[in-house]
């Protein structure tokens, strides 16, 4: 839960309140997807105009690009923020639309399980205090799963097409033949997001265990101090105070005298 509030915090700030201002760019046009990925299943359904149909899915194709690039040349920086919006749009952007699809290509739906799959690992990622981003093969792999769910929602769009012997039957098709030529690229990224994931495990670990290790280290440095103050701590056989000071010299003289005295008799067995 606490990972989701951060989630949420760290989305908003980069929607609204980014340090940098110019951030402000390329952020929403990362966020555009996640409204694309409502608003173009729902313009294939309806019969939308193709031109328009078309300029949407050809502005939210290049935005991926686009966002990374805004953020360099305009923001003049790649922020936290940034990077977790670019991923987790294009999560939502890709299930949204193999969601919209499933009705007409049942088959998507092994691509929505593995896209699944790779949000719940960012999620875990994210909750033990990583920072998933999109890697190079994510980049990659989302190009033909986009066209091929473009296809799709063209050939839904599209009714009775039939232009150079291409119909909509080809379109089915080739969206099909695309989408499961993806699964592979979608298998390898989870490998990849999994890897991530267990070395961010590996680091809490290594870093919980140097700080016991000197917490540790620190307590027996401690102790041994302790035991070292206590060997060289005197303790007085006496206490020197008024009531006992008389005694104290009596019983000194008395030493004295029998030293003498044993130094006498010594002496007179040598002569």
């Amino acid at each position: 839960m606490d990972a989701i509030k951060k989630t949420a915090k760290s989305f908003a700030k980069g929607l609204f309140k980014p340090n940098n201002k110019l951030s402000l760019i390329p952020n929403w046009l990362s966020f555009s997807r996640i409204i694309g990925g409502f608003i173009i299943p729902i313009m294939a359904y309806t019969g939308a105009p193709l031109p328009l149909l078309f300029g949407n899915v050809t502005f939210l194709a290049i935005s991926d690009f686009l966002d990374g690039l805004t953020a360099r040349i305009i923001a003049k920086e790649e922020t936290k923020e940034g990077a977790m919006l670019d991923a987790v749009s294009d999560k939502i952007f890709s299930i949204l639309l193999i969601i919209g699809i499933l009705p007409i290509l049942p088959t998507f739906a092994i691509n929505g399980i593995l896209e699944g799959i790779i949000s719940i690992i960012n999620s875990k990622h994210l909750a033990i205090g990583g920072s998933p981003k999109s890697n190079f093969l994510g980049k990659v792999k989302i190009w033909p799963l986009s066209i091929s769910l473009i296809l799709g929602y063209l050939a839904l769009a599209i009714q009775n097409l039939n232009i150079a012997g291409i119909t909509n039957e080809t379109l089915l098709a080739l969206s099909t033949i695309l989408g499961i030529a993806t699964i592979p690229l979608q298998a390898s990224n989870i490998k990849q997001y999994y890897k991530e994931y267990k070395k961010q495990i590996q680091k809490n670990w290594e870093e919980s265990s140097n700080e016991n290790h000197h917490n540790i280290k620190n307590e027996l440095s401690k102790n041994k101090e302790k035991e070292k103050a206590k060997e060289n701590k005197i303790t007085p056989q006496f206490t020197l105070s008024r009531e006992n000071h008389p005694a104290m010299v009596y019983e000194l003289i008395q030493s004295e005298e029998k030293e003498l005295e044993k130094g006498k008799q010594y002496q007179k067995r040598q002569k």
